[in-house]
């Protein structure tokens, strides 16, 4: 008998004391004496039930898994040896037992299922060897045990886990109250081993850009090799190398070839070498075009002596653009009105350059997306500026602005002298009518506000309400007050 909860048993101590408190008062009451009894066998079945009590009993019933490692670290005799002894304790089971094997490397296999009989077929599982992962094992078997029967799993391993929480595995087990044995099976005696540690390249580079692939080898001898890169099949490099014991590391020059998502592989032929499956390794690398540049120009020489209007003015960017041809960048120019609105028309271009844009060619919208498209892509963004750029493009107070690593206003007072500004604002009735769902006065009052915003300390403003004459003159004000 076991219980879940002993504390709760502490209740039962009040048994003498409810008994004495619950005594029949008469000689022989025996209807009392019965009540009382019947009180106390309920307590007592209360008290036992929140303690948790449960009857255990041994189970006749044995159920065993065999967990044989099957991986490429073990060899042939050690297999051998896992076998035998697996189809010893088979044909040795009663006839309550039952056992159930299963095969595992870097995945777990079902060999045989739990079942009674007492003969064992040749081994024919064949797992992924390349990993040992011990704790797939005994998960999975643990799910093959059956309902009421004494469970058991002996573990056939040299024990060299490379994949999985093995530790965490055992703890599950423990807790289901399955044991586990291990039968220890020594590892073949090795000769010289030498195996690719870890392998890195960049992950983007431009098409014709020479890059590194870093290489780490381990070795357990001083022992000489071939170092091999292999690209969609193709050896693309080769080297004679001498190993030494422990990390070895080489570097490989390449240089990108066309633009495509390129798997290189990396791998290491040994004539003396214990395991030649760890000898390879598989690294990629995405290889982009030429880059792509957005030249944004459109402007317009001014009108020649004639009056006539002047052509598109090309040496503002045609020069440029040339120039930037000339070193492999792909260039495409656009006007501003032509030029991307969002972000992901945007982001396929790798840098944009804005000759002498003014500001008022671009929506708020393509101004918010071109400060996205530096700020959260790293968008390279170049500005030449221009009599239609910068300050004198309206800038101030813009997502231009706020990019680019100038002010637009000039706080130098003797450079920029101080302004007198005089409004005269309208409010007679015509005022109230409205204009595209709002009052002229509102609008008005709005074109006032965005006019003092560009104001200096140093300057001063006057505001002339009109009506039928001037009332209620407010100024001359200095914008520093």
């Amino acid at each position: 008998m076991r219980f879940g909860t002993p504390a709760a048993l502490l209740l039962l101590l009040f048994i003498p004391y409810l008994i004495w408190l619950g005594r029949p008062r008469r000689g022989s009451a025996w209807r009392e004496w019965l009540a009382l009894t019947l009180r106390l066998a309920i307590l007592v079945l209360l008290c036992l039930g929140l303690a948790g009590t449960r009857l255990v009993r041994a189970a006749d019933e044995l159920a065993v898994v065999f967990l044989v490692d099957a991986s490429d670290s073990m060899g042939s005799e050690q297999l051998d040896q896992a076998e035998e002894f697996v189809r010893g304790a088979v044909e040795s089971m009663g006839p309550d037992e039952q056992a159930a094997v299963v095969i595992f490397g870097a995945n777990a296999l079902v060999e045989r299922p739990m079942s009674g009989l007492a003969d064992l077929a040749p081994v024919t599982t064949l797992p992924l060897g390349l990993h040992t992962d011990i704790a797939e094992a005994v998960r999975l078997g643990l799910a093959l045990f059956p309902a009421g029967s004494a469970r058991r799993a002996v573990l056939l391993s040299d024990g060299a886990a490379t994949l999985g929480d093995t530790l965490g595995a055992a703890e599950i087990s423990a807790a289901s109250g399955v044991p586990i044995d291990i039968v220890s099976l020594a590892r073949p005696a090795l000769g010289a081993e030498l195996y690719l540690r870890d392998v890195r390249a960049p992950t983007r580079v431009r098409e014709g850009e020479a890059f590194n692939i870093d290489v780490a080898v381990e070795s357990t001898t001083a022992t000489d090799a071939e170092l091999q890169v292999l690209a969609g099949g193709a050896l693309v490099y080769q080297q004679e190398v001498r190993l030494q014991p422990g990390t070895n590391n080489f570097v490989i020059r390449l240089q990108a070839t066309e633009q495509q998502f390129a798997r290189y592989v990396v791998q290491l032929v040994a004539g003396d070498d214990g395991f030649y499956q760890n000898n390879r390794l598989a690294i990629f690398t995405q290889i982009d075009g030429p880059p792509q540049v957005l030249l944004v120009a459109g402007h317009v020489a001014p009108a020649d002596s004639a009056g006539e209007p002047g052509s598109p003015e090309n040496e503002y960017w045609q020069q440029l653009q040339l120039a930037l041809s000339a070193t492999g960048l792909v260039v495409e120019r656009v006007t501003p009105a032509q030029m991307p609105a969002d972000l992901e028309g945007l982001s396929s271009y790798d840098s944009i350059v804005l000759v002498d844009v003014n500001a008022k060619t671009l929506s708020q919208r393509k101004m918010e997306a071109l400060r996205s498209y530096v700020r959260d892509l790293g968008g390279g963004l170049v500005a030449v500026g221009g009599p239609e750029s910068y300050g004198m493009g309206g800038y101030f107070r813009t997502p231009l602005e706020e990019l680019l690593p100038v002010e637009m206003q000039i706080k130098d007072q003797e450079r920029f002298p101080a302004v007198s500004l005089a409004l005269v604002i309208d409010r007679s009735g015509s005022m109230s009518a409205m204009e595209g769902g709002v009052s002229k006065i509102q609008l008005a009052a709005e074109g006032a506000a965005r006019t003092v915003e560009l104001l200096n300390d140093f300057d001063e403003i006057t505001i002339l309400p009109v009506d039928t004459a001037p009332d209620a003159v407010i100024g001359p004000a200095s914008m520093a007050e």
